[in-house]
């Protein structure tokens, strides 16, 4: 009858313990979620910000090629026109081919 009524007392106890035991985890629980979905917020907005910087970086460069290629542009248009223009050094395959060097030997 004494191990009945320990065996009793006992379940009572884990009863009794069972909600603030509970309480415990639905604490913890309530923090690893919060924990979750601030570190989700923040790498949205770290994607957010790698996508900006990319886009940036592909703007940057489409304006530079835009910038080289108006350039070269420009040069083949002033050599069209005006060959015989010196200040601008002639571009490989546009202009007729420079006079090659001679080698001058001395016969000392």
């Amino acid at each position: 009858m004494m191990d009945k009524t320990d065996q009793a007392i006992g379940g009572h106890k884990r009863l009794f313990k069972t909600p603030s035991t509970l309480e415990q985890k639905l604490q913890l629980h309530s923090r690893i979620s919060w924990t979750i979905h601030f570190s989700i917020k923040k790498a949205s907005q770290l994607v957010k910000e790698l996508g900006r910087q990319v886009a940036t970086d592909r703007c940057i460069m489409a304006l530079l090629f835009l910038i080289i290629a108006i350039g070269v542009i420009a040069i083949i248009i002033v050599k069209l026109v005006n060959p015989k223009n010196k200040d601008i050094r002639d571009i490989p395959g546009l202009a007729p081919p420079a006079m090659g060097w001679k080698l001058v030997w001395s016969a000392s």
